[in-house]
């Protein structure tokens, strides 16, 4: 059911809406990513041939209280989406047996692999190519609250990302295994077989995301075997 309801919001949500104005030119695929980028390289450098000579500047150090504050500082106000992303954690719910129990994680993701999709600005001299990649190794901290208890868990895993650049929502799958050290009197330190759905909410390839995600774990110790749950958060891939 849960898969049909994904695919039914994927149908009316995934269409871009072509009557605005593009202010991007994308690229789809590993193979038209490739040659998008070598493109962007020719043009790059066509561009710099033209600009004329500057004089060199020596880079000073913007130091404050001799320290490079100023330098840290500037890097947390360019990013701001980048701290966000990884300090907010997702928030979320688990059944446990019978009981609800309330869910903060931080599901921190490294994309690897090819580009599946590219982009960059139509107007003005920007060269600077964004690449969104399928594939990312996932590691995720949590926390968990029921009735019955509290406890920590880890959850290293996989995820892969559908996410065409005329898409306002990407589809995504993943697979890993939940470690948890949880209350020794209700459930032990025990670990899962846990699949999971996601729909990403955003355009492509600008990073800043919003995922939901639904997962089952399978457990095979402790008191509560199956636990299904969902989260929502932010994210910067």
């Amino acid at each position: 059911m849960t898969a049909l309801v994904a695919l039914a919001l994927l149908a009316l949500l995934a269409p871009r809406a072509h009557a605005e104005t593009p202010k991007f030119e994308y690229a789809d695929g590993p193979t038209a990513v490739r040659a998008f980028n070598e493109k962007n390289e020719r043009e790059l450098a066509e561009w710099s041939k033209a600009q004329p000579a500057t004089p060199y500047k020596y880079p000073r150090e913007d130091n404050v209280l001799n320290a490079p504050w100023g330098a840290f500082l500037k890097s947390i106000g360019d990013h701001p989406d980048l701290i966000l992303a990884t300090l907010v954690p997702h928030v979320g719910a688990q059944l446990r047996g019978q009981s609800p129990a309330a869910v903060v994680s931080w599901p921190w993701s490294i994309p690897f692999g090819p580009g599946f999709t590219a982009s960059r600005p139509l107007q003005g001299s920007s060269f600077t190519v964004r690449e969104y990649r399928a594939h990312r190794a996932v590691f995720e901290p949590g926390l968990f609250s029921s009735p019955q208890g509290a406890g920590f868990y880890i959850r290293p895993g996989y995820r892969f990302f559908y996410h065409p650049s005329e898409w306002v929502m990407g589809l995504g799958f993943g697979a890993g295994t939940t470690i948890e050290i949880a209350n020794p009197r209700v459930d032990p330190f025990r670990a899962s077989v846990s699949p999971e759905v996601i729909l990403q909410f955003g355009h492509c390839c600008d990073p800043g995301y919003f995922n939901l995600t639904v997962r089952y774990d399978r457990f095979f110790a402790g008191d509560a075997f199956d636990i299904p749950s969902g989260n929502l958060g932010f994210v910067f891939f």
